[in-house]
């Protein structure tokens, strides 16, 4: 003989505190991200973190208003010229889509930093990470600030199809392959990076690449 009930017992998760679904999200999220406020020590390792392309400062903002630790190497942008008038060159991200953070890294920080609006991931995954060492980082924003990464700057002339190494920057000592760039030696390359077994093709400085 079958039983049938005709109601249930027991209570909707969090609606006893009469807390609303978007508003638990909210709340945990903020929890994560709380986690990534504990402070790495000062030759600690940083994490880059993938954004949507144009979105660095204001991930670099929201880390920042959290707590947590970002930096964005900025450089002179490439200049524009408008019926014979010129249109001079803004500060631009040195790295197109990705932001270095640094933090204790634990499973409920690379969530919180997840949980960003506009972060797509972390740079090889959270589960293995890619660690950019700090004197890199110091390294490659120093460039930056002395105008060696500055979009108009002529640097070696490369073609589309060669195989070059990155000097300088989060991709540091990984090679990869130029999938297009301008043939003055100026400005950047979409470059296709094998990172950890997956291609990644990545928008960087041709002041950084070195032919192999």
């Amino acid at each position: 003989m079958m039983m049938q009930h005709d109601k249930f017992d027991g209570t909707l998760i969090a609606a006893s505190f009469g807390e609303r679904f978007e508003d638990r999200m909210r709340r945990i999220r903020a929890d994560l991200l709380h986690a990534a406020t504990l402070r790495a020590h000062d030759d600690s390792p940083w994490f880059a973190v993938r954004v949507m392309s144009g979105r660095e400062i204001a991930v670099k903002n929201t880390l920042d208003d959290a707590g947590i630790e970002a930096v964005v190497p900025m450089r002179k942008g490439p200049e524009y010229r408008r019926r014979g008038r010129v249109i001079p060159s803004k500060m631009i991200p040195a790295m197109t889509s990705y932001v270095l953070v640094r933090f204790m890294p634990s499973d409920e920080a690379f969530l919180g930093i997840q949980g960003i609006e506009h972060v797509i991931g972390v740079l090889g995954g959270c589960d293995n990470p890619r660690r950019v060492p700090n004197s890199e980082v110091s390294r490659f924003k120093a460039s930056a600030d002395e105008g060696l990464l500055d979009w108009e700057l002529e640097t070696t002339v490369f073609k589309a199809g060669e195989t070059v190494r990155v000097s300088s920057g989060p991709f540091a000592s990984f090679s990869g392959k130029i999938v297009s760039c301008r043939n003055d030696g100026r400005g950047d390359a979409v470059v296709e990076i094998d990172i950890f077994g997956r291609t990644t093709p990545t928008l960087m400085p041709l002041a950084i690449l070195e032919k192999v």
